[in-house]
Formats: structure tokens, C-alpha cells, sequence
């Protein structure tokens, strides 16, 4: 029981930081490090969202499976072609705010198939 109660409060904590850990970045001088910044902040959101990725993919069965499957290759498409501010080049700010908003809308629906309330058309929704 305690165990469950530290891991609620530290995932409660985390999600209140990633906002903050946004801003944090803002306090470099040079645009480099400011950058180098938010390359870390968009790799821990993309560990993140392969991590809630990977428990609705488990959650689901079947058919909504493959529609989770095609929504998230559609979704990524999408915020690569979104954050590429010129050929080649990646606006890793707009990166992270794009994984952030799927992490969000991944993990309501994760909290659906829990409850028993598993929509295929929620999970294949065009959130974006």
C-alpha cells in the first residue's frame, strides 16, 4: 500500500514539473544552450510517450490495436512535419509540447480501458 501511495505521489510530481521544466530553460543566455535545454526535456517526453504508448498497446485487443497502431504512425508523421521549421531542421521546443499533448491524450485513454470504458473510435481520434 505504501509503495502504490509513493508512486502516485511521484507521478503526480512529475507531471506538475514538466510545465515548469519547460520554463526552466528560458534562463540560458545563448540560443545553444537554451536549445541543448529543450533537447532534453523533448527526450524525456519521448521516453514518456512510448512508455504510455507501450501500456495502452497492452491495454487493447484486436482490431482497436491496429487502429491505436495507425493513429500513432499518423500522429507522428504529423509532428514531424509540424516541427520541422525548414528541410532538415527540427524545433525540438514544438517537439516537445506535440509529445506532451499526445502523452496527455494517450494516457486518458489508457484511463478509459481501465475503467472498462475502451472506445476504439476515442483511441483513433485525430487529437491534433
Amino acid at each position: 500500500m505504501k509503495a502504490a501511495k509513493y508512486l502516485c505521489t511521484a507521478l503526480v510530481l512529475a507531471t506538475l514539473s514538466a510545465p515548469a521544466l519547460a520554463d526552466e530553460c528560458s534562463h540560458y543566455s545563448s540560443s545553444y544552450d537554451r536549445t541543448f535545454c529543450k533537447s532534453k526535456l523533448f527526450v524525456e517526453a519521448d521516453k514518456e510517450l512510448n512508455s504510455v504508448y507501450k501500456n495502452l498497446s497492452a491495454a487493447v485487443k484486436g482490431n482497436t490495436r491496429q487502429i491505436l497502431l495507425r493513429s500513432q504512425r499518423e500522429w507522428l508523421a504529423y509532428r514531424n512535419s509540424h516541427c520541422e521549421s525548414n528541410p532538415g531542421t527540427i524545433d525540438v521546443d514544438c517537439s516537445y509540447r506535440t509529445n506532451q499533448a499526445r502523452v496527455e491524450f494517450l494516457r486518458d485513454r489508457l484511463r478509459e480501458c481501465k475503467t472498462g470504458n475502451c472506445r476504439a473510435d476515442a483511441i483513433g481520434e485525430k487529437s491534433w
